[in-house]
């Protein structure tokens, strides 16, 4: 199990600084648009440890707050949503950091 995280750790702090950036460049540039709002995603994980852990790692990373975790499903608010296409956003916010767990 102490694997697993060991594994973790490095995906999240890659997406942690990528987000820093991001929402830097937001802050930065007010002129740049905002497409803010709230995307359901799924996770493939089981274990409502891993769950938990994915959605805090999620809400840690700037620009994203997980509002709730039901079941397989996490509701999360994106502060700049680049594309419309949830496949797309389940890639950006959810599958790195949950490949890492599995």
């Amino acid at each position: 199990m102490v694997r697993v995280y060991i594994r973790f750790i490095p995906v999240f702090l890659k997406n942690l600084v990528k987000s820093n950036i991001e929402v830097a460049k937001i802050v930065l540039t007010p002129e740049l648009p905002t497409n803010t709002g709230i995307v359901k995603l799924k996770t493939k994980l089981t274990n409502d440890h891993d769950k938990l852990l994915l959605a805090n790692a999620i809400t840690l990373t700037p620009g994203t707050i997980t509002l709730e975790l039901n079941n397989d499903e996490l509701y999360v608010h994106v502060l700049s949503i680049k594309s419309l296409d949830r496949a797309i956003l389940q890639r950006e916010i959810v599958d790195e950091m949950e490949r890492a767990l599995l």
